[in-house]
């Protein structure tokens, strides 16, 4: 539907616009040659839809303006559209168009890493099926070798993209914003869930860097972006709301140019700006709000106009006042997901730092089933040789005061224990390195991990058995005080690591869903 500029300067309060985008198809081949027109023509189509978008000659905006609350001869609020497509009323989640830009995304990632990493380019060659489960069994310990930049900054961007585009194909709460209450909660869980296997994917999966370049078998692996990616990745969505709401909606609410509001709206939520692109909209489009140009532009500054003259601001936050806060919600959380920091002290010698991810269904007021993932790297070893320790379980856990806001409680759990120890040459890699010299060199391939490294792993039964304490800061979330275990290990000693037993230090921030 399109509305006229009288239709907008009449109602001033509302602009809603449903496009019907056209969502580009691919598919990849394993044939190196085609990788390359392919990786080709993912950059030209990724880099030009901010340009093949909706047109900036046109209004912009799948969008509605968010003004205070109406009289009740005015047009409708956001909570209320005044049209709605069948699709819209169904509030179904579109997986195929979510599905399509998410890979879409996705390819763009692999088309920087073939151009710019010739080593991921040679591994191209070889047996891919059985490189790609080689890849993937390598998967231990924390620390992948990536720098800081690359772990907590674009990693933790690629898991917000992924949930921006999640959150654009979900047309029950795509239009939430800072503030929501319950909706947006629902709304960013929906796109950690999202985020979560996009990521997964991208790390291990068909098209993944486990199965195109091999990465695990050439540099350090580890579990760390598993983690990172998605929860920081949400993390950094919400920090890019606040800033559109508190920040570039305020810069709206006083000034019209466009250069200004482009740039504040592209700059200052980039993953969201990429979601876009992935959508083919332009960079700075936003469905709450009036477009920047043309007849969009117009009514910005009659909208302006008016409001320094005594009238409503043209964009601000009216929370949706539903009957979900009315209903009757458990104190004790049906569900917990809980992110984690651990310290754990082998009794035989040695220690290790790091983290994990347990999730706990509740099956009655005071119990709970238990899983639990958690791995850390041994610290103190000397130079050039290093260790971890991964460890995957799942029990019961009794939790006797689970109403209250502070809950104790005791668990058991079962599972396994893996102990890596490996020890590098350094000056080898070096050498194998310069003779391959990215291809021009007289190394044929590019050198794999084992080339310059051994290594030694033990895998065993374990146990951990212990209780903490949780606090509850609110129906939505909970910070585990303290949780202190002692671990047995069936296993034997890994060269100098001695983990049969065990006492583990755990706290973290807990999800708590079903409660709010």
């Amino acid at each position: 539907m399109q509305f006229s500029l009288s239709v907008r300067c009449l109602t001033k309060l509302m602009i809603q616009i449903w496009p019907n985008p056209k969502v580009l198809g691919w598919h990849s081949s394993w044939n190196k040659q085609l990788n390359k027109y392919l990786m080709n023509i993912l950059m030209t189509v990724c880099f030009a839809s901010g340009a093949t978008g909706q047109s900036t000659e046109t209004a912009g905006d799948d969008a509605t303006i968010v003004a205070t609350p109406s009289p009740p001869n005015w047009p409708r609020t956001l909570g209320d559209p005044p049209v709605k497509s069948l699709k819209q009323r169904t509030k179904k989640f579109e997986w195929r168009t979510a599905t399509r830009q998410a890979w879409l995304y996705t390819g763009v990632m692999h088309a920087f890493r073939f151009a710019t990493e010739p080593g991921t380019r040679d591994s191209l060659n070889g047996p891919w099926f059985n490189d790609w489960m080689a890849s993937v069994s390598e998967l231990r310990g924390w620390d992948d070798g990536d720098p800081f930049v690359t772990n907590y900054v674009a990693h933790s961007m690629e898991g917000s993209i992924f949930g921006f585009i999640q959150q654009n194909n979900d047309p029950r709460y795509r239009d939430v914003v800072w503030g929501s209450g319950r909706d947006y909660w629902i709304s960013r869980l929906r796109a950690l869930s999202f985020s979560a296997v996009m990521s997964t994917q991208w790390k291990m999966g068909l098209a993944s860097e486990a199965s195109l370049g091999n990465v695990q078998l050439h540099e350090s692996s580890g579990f760390a972006d598993f983690a990172n990616t998605p929860t920081i990745g949400i993390c950094e969505m919400m920090g890019e709301d606040i800033t559109d709401r508190y920040v570039i909606t305020a810069l709206e609410n006083r000034t019209s140019n466009r250069v200004l509001l482009l740039l504040a709206r592209s700059f200052l939520n980039p993953s969201r700006t990429f979601a876009n692109m992935m959508e083919f909209k332009e960079p700075w489009y936003r469905r709450t709000r009036v477009g920047l140009f043309r007849e969009n532009h117009i009514l910005r500054k009659e909208l302006l106009e008016e409001y320094r003259n005594g009238g409503i601001k043209p964009f601000e936050f009216v929370k949706n006042t539903s009957g979900d806060a009315e209903r009757k919600l458990p104190l004790e959380a049906p569900i917990e997901l809980m992110v984690s920091t651990q310290y754990e002290s082998f009794l035989g010698g040695g220690s290790c730092i790091g983290g994990g991810g347990t999730g706990a269904y509740r099956i009655n007021p005071s119990w709970q089933i238990v899983g639990e993932f958690t791995g850390c790297l041994v610290i103190n070893m000397p130079r050039n040789e290093s260790a971890d320790s991964e460890m995957y379980s799942g029990g019961i856990r009794w939790t006797p005061r689970a109403s209250k806001r502070v809950s104790p409680y005791v668990q058991v759990l079962v599972g396994g224990r893996r102990i890596t120890h490996e020890v590098d040459d350094p000056q080898k890699r070096k050498e194998l390195r310069d003779a391959w010299n990215d291809g021009s060199g007289t190394l044929s391939h590019y050198a794999k991990r084992g080339d310059w490294s051994v290594e030694h792993q033990e895998n065993g039964f374990a146990v951990a058995v212990g209780g903490g304490m949780d606090l509850v800061v609110n129906r939505a979330l909970a910070w585990r005080i303290g949780n202190l275990e002692y671990t047995h290990s069936w296993l034997p000693n890994v060269d100098q690591i001695h983990a049969s037993e065990g006492v583990r230090f755990t706290s973290g921030l807990t999800l708590r869903i079903g409660t709010w």
